[in-house]
């Protein structure tokens, strides 16, 4: 009797969820069934997509401004909560403005933010600045610091910046994959690459 119980319980479980479903789909303006399930699933792809343009229009507008812009640097004063698991977030951002014949200033804005950047009040962001709307600010991630990654050692430079730690396992293939790994995800440039692998190597 019990297995009976439990498949005709279920069963009310199943048929209750169903009407509420309908229910919802009526209350959103939809018709019961799958014909507004799939109905209102192509909305939900078409709103997708719009966000999706949206976003691609404010990075193509930032990147013409990371070209023609005027660089100065931002201190972030305060941010909101970074987003967990995603490549990339919308992010408010209190940060004090300095460009060269300009006092410095203070501006809020929301920004795109790749996840591994390095946040927090006082950290130093490479920006650029409509020479026409001080208020509209790119920053350039590609020059940002990031942090490190889950498990890295990175020993300061003492000038608020780090470079890899040595691990001192005396394994250089792994040494030199861990910085072409930093290098791909911008933590270092070009020619700090070259000195550390100099190092590395014992050139």
């Amino acid at each position: 009797m019990g297995l009976f119980k439990g498949m005709k319980d279920m069963a009310s479980v199943t048929k209750q969820a169903k009407q509420m479903q309908e229910q919802q789909q009526e209350q959103a303006g939809y018709k019961k069934g799958m014909a507004g399930q799939f109905q209102q699933m192509g909305d939900m792809l078409g709103q997708a997509n719009e966000q999706l343009a949206e976003l691609n229009e404010q990075q193509s507008g930032k990147s013409g401004l990371l070209e023609s812009g005027i660089s100065g640097e931002g201190v972030i004063v305060s941010h909101g909560v970074p987003a967990r698991g995603a490549q990339w977030f919308n992010l408010d951002i209190d940060m004090e403005v300095h460009v060269s014949g300009k006092a410095p200033y203070r501006v809020n804005n929301q920004y795109m933010v790749p996840a591994g950047a390095t946040l927090g009040p006082g950290v130093k962001l490479p920006i650029k600045v409509d020479p026409e709307d001080s208020a509209k600010i790119a920053i350039d991630w590609n020059s940002a610091g990031q942090a490190p990654e889950r498990g890295e050692v990175r020993v300061s430079d003492g000038a608020g910046g780090f470079k890899p730690a040595s691990g001192g396992s005396g394994d250089k293939v792994a040494d030199l994959e861990r910085l072409a790994k930093l290098k791909e995800s911008g933590a270092l440039s070009d020619a700090e690459f070259e000195q550390e692998k100099a190092k590395i190597l014992g050139n």
